[in-house]
């Protein structure tokens, strides 16, 4: 009895002793890749959804699985990330370009100097000196913009050593990915059902996450071209400006139409300026979570308004790439719920 009792309390001791091993690697594993997290992730997304193209280029180069990993991370690279990549530092370094084409404009406008807000019969406001306003305001963004395209110069050696790190992590998740992901299922408890649910669903949400931001730039790009058909302007040119630069984080295409809505109110044209301005903000700026969240619904099976949540919370803690993190974790969330519930669907009924 004795000799059962102690072979039990080593075996307990054992079992004690493993997991508190295996819970201490994956903390120190943790912490050890944590400094490139999102790169990981982004990676893993990515990957997950070029993996179909991954297969056939591996199918065409004889099954050479490191050769197909490093031309699709290449053509990824070319016709993927380097145009982003240009239109984000070009956009950065002609915005505040644009914004000092304004001031010039104020100071040669004779708009502002006839006296604007007589015209409007604004009482209270005669003594206010629109142009000074003008041009505090403009200077303002204008700084803020300089600052924006300094900061992207700076960061290009941290970018870069990011881009690097995230294609590598690729390189090698295609490659051996497949294996990656045996070995984890491997390690999960869960049944092999749970398991692949759970991978299917981070694989869905993945792809419609990297299309809702193409599907938003479009959108975004055709209300507002409607926008600026109203008051006359040409609905194409419009078109591919506002979609290209609703893809560059924060800024997106205010770049365009705050410069644009400030000439035509100082020109002279000021209820189209005041329409185009209030048109963007109010209508074009906010369109991009509801689109979103209406695409990632159809996946993912969650409530809009959660997939809001997530893609805004997503972007205040990582940034640009939040818009694809955050959905994902609220998915694999409610995947995760989803198993809880099924497994203790008859406790939870009582």
């Amino acid at each position: 009895m004795n000799k059962n009792m102690n072979s039990r309390s080593k075996y307990l001791n054992y079992k004690s002793f493993l997991v508190l091993l295996v819970f201490s690697a994956v903390i120190a594993v943790f912490i050890l890749f944590k400094p490139f997290f999102i790169e990981i992730i982004i990676a893993a997304v990515l990957s997950s959804v070029f993996y179909k193209a991954y297969l056939k280029v591996k199918k065409f180069l004889f099954n050479k699985r490191y050769l197909a990993s490093f031309v699709v991370c290449l053509s990824l690279l070319l016709l993927v990330v380097l145009p982003i990549i240009n239109l984000v530092i070009y956009a950065g370094n002609r915005a505040p370009m644009a914004f000092n084409k304004v001031n010039e404009i104020v100071l040669q406008t004779e708009v502002l100097q006839e006296g604007l807000l007589e015209r409007f019969d604004i009482i209270g406001l005669e003594d206010l000196n629109l142009k000074e306003v003008f041009l505090n305001i403009t200077k303002d963004i204008s700084d803020f913009l300089v600052s924006g395209a300094t900061y992207i110069i700076k960061g290009a050696t941290g970018f870069i050593i990011s881009l690097v790190i995230m294609l590598l992590t690729m390189f090698f998740f295609f490659a051996d990915g497949e294996n990656m992901v045996k070995r984890i299922k491997g390690w999960s408890p869960l049944p092999s059902k749970y398991n692949n649910e759970i991978a299917s669903r981070f694989k869905n949400v993945s792809r419609v996450t990297l299309i809702s931001i193409f599907v938003t730039a479009i959108a975004q790009g055709f209300i507002g071209a409607l926008g600026f058909l109203v008051i006359g302007w040409p609905f194409i040119f419009v078109f591919i400006i506002m979609a290209a630069l609703s893809i560059i984080p924060y800024l997106g295409s205010s770049i365009f139409y705050i410069p644009v809505s400030v000439y035509l109110i100082l020109s002279g044209q000021v209820w189209e300026g005041i329409f185009v301005i209030i048109w963007c903000w109010l209508v074009v700026s906010n369109i991009d979570e509801l689109i979103r969240a209406y695409i990632i619904k159809g996946k993912s099976k969650l409530n809009p308004i959660f997939i809001i949540f997530s893609i805004i919370g997503g972007i205040s803690m990582f940034g640009f790439w939040g818009v694809v993190i955050g959905p994902l974790v609220i998915a694999i969330t409610d995947t995760v719920l989803g198993i809880y519930e099924k497994e203790f669907k008859d406790v939870l009924e009582e």
